[in-house]
């Protein structure tokens, strides 16, 4: 059984060299079908979260038939790709078929992928492509980066995540400095009577930064505990897939919240500094 969509398809291209096939998936990648299938006459390879998107609640097959923009498509492959930023399907497919199904532009090639032979530098391969064509010519990673500057500066991702992580921040630090000044202002006697006997300031702020980090140190465990949860679990939904915990954001969550901390602890070590021992003496 074959089924047939209609779709005036909005979602992304990977149009591969029709010679080399290069920009298709990788072999290990693939979870049904051959690369070699691309050859095939109006075929394109999708990606597994796409499939699901288009067949919800079916298993994975091949031959299934795809209506777009009025050009009958036939689906040989299904690969794991990457999340894109929008959950649109992921489709792959000859650069000869590909601008028949995308319609007719002025402009349908976003960029070409090359290979370098061995040997070859790919810093030295763009300086050369770009001699030659006058064309911009970066390697994966500088592309990777300058996908992510774009975003950054000319879309408002960057402003919403910040105010977020902003209002996180303020609320997290009156927090944390209205718990440490409470349990300051609760023990000020027992502070005294240690001042009292002869405990140094020092040993005193040593006392409370301690337990700033014992707070520290139990929130961060739960905290990064349960992150690592959600991430598992996400991680095996289509719409979230791609999503992971990554060490760089542990460690700068880590250096945060100690900042924090410690900022919220000055206003209890303040009033601790300033006690002076015969406050223990009053009635």
């Amino acid at each position: 059984m074959i089924d047939i969509i209609t779709i005036l398809y909005s979602g992304r291209y990977q149009r591969t060299d029709d010679a080399s096939l290069i920009g298709a998936p990788t072999r290990d990648k693939m979870l049904l079908g051959s690369v070699d299938d691309l050859r095939q006459p109006d075929a394109v390879i999708i990606d597994r979260a796409g499939y699901h998107f288009l067949f919800p609640g079916q298993p994975l097959e091949l031959g299934r038939t795809l209506e777009l923009n009025e050009h009958l498509v036939r689906i040989v492959g299904v690969a794991e790709a990457s999340a894109p930023f929008a959950t649109f399907p992921v489709m792959f497919s000859r650069y000869s078929q590909a601008i028949k199904f995308v319609g007719r532009e002025r402009n349908q090639l976003s960029f070409v992928l090359v290979k370098p032979q061995p040997g070859i530098a790919v810093h030295a391969l763009c300086a050369r492509i770009e001699e030659h064509t006058g064309l911009r010519a970066v390697s994966g990673v500088d592309f990777a980066w300058q996908t992510v500057r774009y975003y950054i500066k000319n879309t408002g991702i960057p402003v919403n995540f910040g105010i977020t992580i902003g209002i996180a921040l303020i609320v997290g630090a009156v927090v944390a400095g209205q718990t440490f000044y409470i349990f300051t202002i609760e023990n000020l006697k027992q502070f005294g009577a240690l001042k009292a006997i002869g405990v140094t300031n020092t040993r005193i702020v040593g006392m409370i930064l301690l337990q700033a980090l014992t707070v520290v140190t139990i929130g961060y465990a739960m905290g990064s505990g349960i992150a690592g949860v959600f991430f598992t679990i996400t991680l095996r939904n289509d719409p979230t897939r791609g999503l992971v915990l990554l060490w760089q954001n542990m460690t700068g969550v880590a250096v945060t919240i100690l900042l924090v901390v410690f900022l919220a602890s000055l206003l209890s070590i303040r009033r601790v500094l300033v006690l002076e021992p015969a406050v223990v003496f009053r009635g």
